[in-house]
């Protein structure tokens, strides 16, 4: 932990003492580039809503009291969500960008951190990428995801060398989103977006939780991208 607050340059401890509304995160993003349309923003909505009831009613309901379920599901369940949004926009946009799993980031001293579960890449060029997001799922809690995530983001953002890096972490039902300028880190309340009768409330879950659709969308317009 020491080591980890040396390279982020505060405590975790008083950082966890702030968060502000989802709305308002969504509210401060400065897009960079024309995303999707509202009612594509909506379309997709309705096909990771479809994706998720599909993922329980496959693998279940992602809970910490189940053995069975294992991490690896709730990265299954993350693609799930992830690969419609990411799909559109890359149509709509024709930008060059793709999701890497297992990715391991290297600081821009070298220091290597560990693996992030998922990595959303801008390929500008040859020899030349900008990372836009990143999310870390953990089964047990948001807590033990984020102090990965943080570091992942510092140095997502240091290698950027510009602009404003995302970063999510969730535990499949309970979700955060977090925002590195490159010099202040700022976080969201937490979300849910999984609930047990998510199959018999899907006006519920199109009201309540389907902002983190807008949330990864607000990442993808404005995340790592540096406009001259």
């Amino acid at each position: 932990m020491e080591e980890a607050e040396k390279r982020l340059g505060f405590m975790v401890k008083k950082f966890e003492r702030r968060g502000i509304s989802v709305s308002r995160m969504l509210a401060e993003a400065k897009p960079e580039i024309e995303g999707l349309g509202k009612d594509q923003v909506q379309q997709t909505k309705e096909k990771v809503y479809d994706n998720i009831i599909e993922f329980v009613e496959c693998e279940g309901y992602p809970t910490e009291s189940d053995a069975d379920f294992k991490e690896a599901n709730i990265n299954d369940l993350v693609f799930t969500i992830l690969a419609p949004i990411v799909t559109a926009f890359r149509r709509k946009t024709g930008r060059d960008i793709y999701l890497q799993r297992e990715k391991q980031i290297t600081a821009v001293d070298l220091k290597t951190g560990g693996y992030q579960e998922f990595v959303l890449v801008d390929l500008i060029g040859v020899g030349n990428q900008k990372f836009v997001f990143v999310v870390e799922a953990k089964k047990s809690s948001l807590g033990e995801a984020k102090r990965q995530c943080l570091l992942a983001m510092k140095d997502m953002g240091d290698r950027n060398d510009g602009g404003v890096v995302y970063g999510f972490v969730t535990t499949g039902e309970q979700w955060q989103m977090l925002r590195y300028d490159g010099t202040v880190f700022t976080q969201t309340d937490n979300f849910l977006v999984l609930f047990r009768e998510v199959g018999q409330e899907k006006g519920r879950w199109m009201k309540e939780a389907s902002i983190l659709v807008d949330c990864i969308h607000a990442a993808l317009r404005s995340g790592g991208f540096v406009v001259a």
